[in-house]
């Protein structure tokens, strides 16, 4: 989430009159939010593995935060298949369409099954933070490789020859 934040605040400083800055823009606000609402769902599924009750209302919490983004996700594809050019919506598909499914399900399920706790603990019912984690995978250095040879034109090389004549039988 850190990074299409960034990204999309970096994007919207430049300008996107011309070409489909625009376009680029609408995907990563929809990227964003996709990824927002999987966070809030896999934190909630965490808070709900505690043993006390303000874990399984934050964890509900959570669950209904995730449902409510995933629908503003939907409505940013739209903004984004819409944007010029206009392309159709894309199909779900792997963690995302698993998500779109389990999510409302999810939620659903559990603010029923503690619903008389968020009546009971009404204070406890901010959204909880999102942890913070560092970025699990990190870019190795990378040195191009020296250029061969060959690939130096000033000492002769390949030379390319243009075909004269009638088409060759084979």
């Amino acid at each position: 989430m850190i990074y299409f934040g960034q990204a999309y605040h970096f994007m919207s400083e430049l300008d996107m009159s011309n070409g489909h800055g625009k376009k680029h823009l609408c995907f990563i606000k929809w990227k964003f939010l996709e990824a927002k609402a999987a966070a809030y769902y896999y934190h909630g599924l965490i808070l709900d593995k505690g043993t006390e009750p303000a874990c399984h209302v934050s964890a509900v919490c959570c669950f209904l935060a995730a449902g409510g983004i995933l629908s503003e996700s939907k409505k940013a594809c739209l903004t984004f298949s819409i944007a010029d050019p206009v392309t159709r919506s894309p199909p779900l598909w792997g963690a995302m369409k698993h998500l779109h499914e389990k999510i409302p399900e999810v939620a659903s399920s559990k603010s029923q099954m503690y619903g008389y706790l968020l009546e009971e603990e009404k204070a406890l019912q901010a959204l909880p933070d999102l942890p913070d984690f560092d970025l699990s995978l990190a870019p190795d250095d990378f040195v191009l490789p020296e250029i061969d040879p060959a690939w130096d034109r000033n000492k002769g090389g390949i030379h390319s020859q243009p075909l004269k004549g009638a088409p060759q039988r084979f």
